[in-house]
């Protein structure tokens, strides 16, 4: 055996005898999306964020996500945190080991196909401000808040496979205002308990497919599944995509390769991508030195999978981290998160429900 071979042997050998885990108390349909949960968040919903590869995307001219003025999808990051929660155990493989039985995990994984790729994703981020009066939330006249509180909602959308097939996002489903504490809930509640959040469900009919991003470089379904399944012809390929790259489409700058590889992870992952691609798509994560394991730790909707990392110096937008939370026995992708430098709290964390190959508008993937 090779170097490579013997770490890999090594890491399935260790992630085999690893304890069991008890399972957290999740709903049912939250419990069945573990075998499926690639997905990604909307343009609107990144774009706000540092994390805006992970973007559903209708083409209708301009600039990909992370154009100027937008942040960078992998935002700097340094050394935050980690939350109590979500403390690493004792029994972690480091980053290349994790990435290398992921990719043997993902390589056998069967073929299959459909007309439409389906997502459901739910979105957590902490509120910032509070609209003064008459003043909506994101516009201006806006004031901090003197509490801590985090919104969320769930999002459905159906990807066209063929040109020209109509497409389907419903946003706003289901949204929830979670309080840090109850003290945090009392002084909402004395300032005579302010709306944190206007989202209502709303269903959106598109004439045309949805697209996925890769950088500023925009990809159908069907491209998707036409990306290389080796390593070393993938990483050309993502090597090429990123030097067409202009920086002035990046903001504040454009991102070294490990970052670029790490933002497409984050929608490749979740999207229509072949077994092959994802299993290669995996090694090259796991030749990027940058990316740390951090052990395994319990997502928002209560499941464990390994925390993997990618930190880097403040680049003007200021430091933090981008986390991918991968389950490690299925080598599907439960959640993106970002925190910014020195905060344990997420400014952003997108978890993966369910997904899979459907036949139709509004169906949804049989889990049983």
């Amino acid at each position: 055996m090779n170097d490579d071979q013997d770490q890999l042997a090594q890491a399935l050998r260790t992630l085999a005898h690893r304890e069991p885990v008890t399972p957290a108390p999740v709903p049912d349909l939250v419990r069945r999306g573990r075998r499926a949960r690639r997905t990604r968040a909307t343009a609107g919903a990144i774009a706000a964020t540092a994390l805006a590869s992970a973007a559903v995307v209708l083409v209708v001219g301009g600039g990909g996500v992370n154009p100027a003025g937008t942040p960078m999808s992998t935002a700097p990051t340094a050394s935050a945190p980690l939350i109590e929660d979500g403390a690493p155990r004792s029994r972690s493989l480091d980053a290349r080991s994790v990435l290398l039985a992921a990719a043997e995990t993902a390589a056998r994984e069967p073929v299959t196909s459909g007309s439409y790729w389906y997502t459901r994703q739910r979105t957590f981020q902490p509120v910032h401000s509070l609209p003064r009066s008459g003043t909506k939330i994101g516009k201006s006249g806006q004031e901090k808040i003197p509490f801590s509180a985090t919104v969320a909602s769930t999002q459905d959308s159906w990807y066209a496979g063929d040109k020209g097939a109509p497409s389907r996002t419903v946003t706003g489903q289901d949204p929830k205002v979670a309080f840090a504490s109850p003290a945090d809930e009392a002084t909402w509640k004395r300032l005579g308990s302010p709306p944190l959040t206007r989202e209502k469900p709303s269903t959106n009919d598109y004439d045309g497919q949805l697209f996925h991003q890769i950088g500023n470089h925009r990809f159908t379904t069907r491209h998707l599944l036409e990306l290389p399944t080796s390593k070393d012809r993938l990483e050309s390929r993502l090597r090429r995509l990123f030097d067409e790259e202009s920086p002035g489409d990046w903001w504040p700058a454009k991102p070294g390769f490990t970052e670029y590889v790490w933002s497409a992870a984050q929608d490749l992952l979740a999207g229509p991508i072949s077994p092959g691609t994802r299993a290669a798509l995996y090694r090259l994560l796991a030749e990027q030195p940058a990316i740390k394991s951090l052990g395994e730790v319990t997502d928002p909707l209560g499941r464990t999978g390994i925390a993997l990392s990618l930190t880097t110096a403040d680049n003007g937008d200021g430091a933090g981290e981008s986390r991918l939370i991968v389950d490690d026995d299925t080598a599907e992708l439960l959640c993106h998160e970002f925190r910014s430098y020195g905060q344990s709290a997420p400014a952003l964390q997108v978890t993966y429900e369910d997904m899979g190959w459907v036949s139709g508008l509004g169906e949804r993937p049989d889990t049983d």
